[in-house]
């Protein structure tokens, strides 16, 4: 038997579904989401930056295949005004994105990839299946229209080693992944992606027995202290018929322009399964999730976890090819599985909220990108967890805000092939947190920016592309952050929101500042398609942190990790 609010939830997927059924005539193919760590989308950023592309409504993320497919046919239209190394980023992603990209008008390159290269080599016609890359992209691809199927292995080893002044002996950790990622069409108007990975963490770390979580994870399992195994699937249906697309399945989202993480809904937490609408017609994007989320509570046997709910809409749009604008609410709920009200895509969340009696935890944001002068752009996100306007530029506890800017500049100095950016981000004490013990998590990591309430960070990064297979990451990190006194809350703690009896004037950095400042580098070289090799090092100072238990101080540490893998 299925429960009313359940079936409740059933009857408006199925409307929505017969909806789009109904608007067939105007269908095209919609394809599948890129995923959110693809380099597609820095790839982007700079020539929009760069003016060759205008007008890059990316705030919304992920972004589909044939949307990113449209923006490279009005790069290959500019294709005379790009950089050597960007017509040869140009030409690999003609070929991985060859359908969408034919299917939007664009032309196909003569260019080989390496895979091809390889397969068309004396050795390669020899050893190498007819089966294998056969579509010189895929590991395995089979194809009778409409229904396509294209698989890859997920493979990754790395290790790292830490020195740090609280440690008594360089700390060496391993990590080793497996999988799979197998994603195509099943109709002109249904796509599907499933992404499978399995991960075991071992080295000179004690784990702590039972089931549990860590930042950025889900579920971990630790059957003895020598190691943990997690594991992360993303899966999805997406349905579309232009311009309106329906999703259901487990992913992650990211809104807004930020770098180091948005404000208001980031990719930090694991994924989690959702319901997604979403109208993309011309200067406009509007975006509607209702989203099931895991309300967290330790316990170290196998238990169901319990239950809370995410609904979400955004608005973005370009009143000038020059300017994007973003306009998001969210409120997260528990105690029932289907409210009416935040069902509705294009209900004022704040207004439905207090209509309830108030009992949610809502936020709303704006940002913007602003790209008026060439090889610059600027942007800026707002959050507004709670205000009270006639208390503004006071430190009243309710006025719980957060801001981010940042800069970005492309060929710096005419250095080609080069960008760097500045960000800073700030949250005042008690964001993210609620006295409905509604804090706003998924399992026990932030949906919104990691560093987390009474925090700012400052980061910098200098990018250097040194050809389509190599790139250098140069980067430094300053943050700051008020923890909690034992005795007294300053709103440092996301878990713990303002009582009764805490102080009413909340000060930005009261209680205990701790301190990391942070330095470092990347190097990763792409062998053949997804097939990474990288090296990492950092140097950080952490101040004012837990050294050992109950007693805190200085951490100098200097990191270095090494990591092979494909498609991962």
């Amino acid at each position: 038997m299925i429960c009313p609010c359940r079936s409740e939830i059933l009857r408006g997927a199925i409307f929505l579904a017969i909806l789009l059924v109904i608007i067939k005539s105007s269908a095209y193919s919609q394809g599948t989401y890129v995923p959110l760590n693809h380099w597609v989308h820095d790839y982007l950023e700079r020539l929009e930056t760069r003016q060759i592309i205008r007008g890059v409504m990316n705030g919304t993320r992920p972004l589909s295949r044939p949307e990113v497919a449209r923006y490279l046919v009005h790069v290959q239209k500019h294709e005379d005004q790009l950089s050597k190394v960007e017509q040869q980023q140009l030409n690999y992603l003609i070929i991985e994105f060859r359908e969408e990209f034919a299917a939007a008008g664009g032309q196909s390159t003569s260019r080989q990839t390496r895979i091809q290269q390889l397969r068309h080599s004396k050795i390669g016609r020899k050893i190498i299946p007819s089966i294998v890359y056969q579509n010189n992209r895929n590991l395995l691809s089979w194809s009778e229209a409409p229904f396509c199927i294209n698989f890859d292995p997920i493979l990754y080893y790395g290790r790292s080693y830490l020195n740090a002044d609280s440690q008594e002996a360089t700390v060496k950790n391993f990590q080793r992944s497996s999988g799979f990622r197998a994603w195509g069409n099943f109709t002109d108007y249904l796509s599907y992606f499933v992404d499978v990975r399995d991960t075991k963490e071992w080295g000179a770390n004690e784990y702590k027995l039972g089931n549990y979580t860590l930042p950025r994870l889900g579920f971990v399992r630790a059957a003895n202290p020598d190691h943990i195994y997690h594991d992360e699937t993303v899966a999805y249906l997406k349905l579309g018929f232009h311009p309106v697309h329906l999703t259901y399945g487990k992913f992650s989202n990211f809104w807004g322009p930020g770098r180091t993480g948005s404000l208001i809904l980031s990719d930090y937490a694991t994924s989690y399964d959702q319901l997604k609408l979403e109208f993309i017609f011309n200067r406009f994007r509007f975006t509607s999730i209702y989203a099931f989320l895991i309300d967290y509570r330790e316990q170290e046997q196998d238990a169901l976890q319990g239950k809370k709910y995410l609904a979400a809409h955004r608005l973005e749009f370009l009143p000038w090819r020059w300017l994007v604008i973003g306009l998001s609410e969210t409120v997260m709920f528990k105690g029932r599985s289907f409210e009416p009200a935040y069902l509705n895509p294009v209900m004022f969340f704040r207004s439905a909220e207090h209509y309830l009696g108030s009992p949610d935890n809502m936020l709303m944001g704006i940002d913007f990108k602003l790209v008026a002068i060439k090889n610059f752009k600027f942007y800026g996100e707002l959050l507004i967890d709670d205000i009270t306007t006639t208390k503004l530029g006071t430190d009243w506890y309710g006025n719980k805000l957060g801001y981010q800017v940042g800069a970005f500049w492309v060929d710096p100095f005419r250095i080609n092939n080069t960008d760097v950016r500045i960000e800073y981000t700030r949250i005042r004490p008690y964001v993210y947190s609620h006295k409905n013990a509604l804090s706003y998590k998924h399992y026990d990591s932030l949906l919104g920016h990691a560093i987390g309430p009474n925090a700012d960070q400052l980061y910098l990064e200098l990018n250097c592309q040194l050809s389509k297979w190599a790139n250098l990451r140069l980067f430094a990190e300053f943050w700051r952050h008020g923890e909690n006194f034992a005795d007294r809350n300053v709103g440092g703690d996301i878990n713990l929101p303002h009582r009764f009896g805490d102080n009413v004037n909340a000060t930005f950095l009261d209680g205990i500042v701790e301190q990391r400042n942070a330095c470092g580098f990347q190097f990763s070289y792409e062998v053949f398609r997804d097939f990474y090799l990288r090296l990492n090092y950092e140097w950080a100072n952490a101040t004012n942190v837990i050294v050992k238990i109950d007693q805190r101080g200085n951490s100098p540490s200097h990191q270095f990790a090494f990591s092979i893998g494909l498609n991962y």
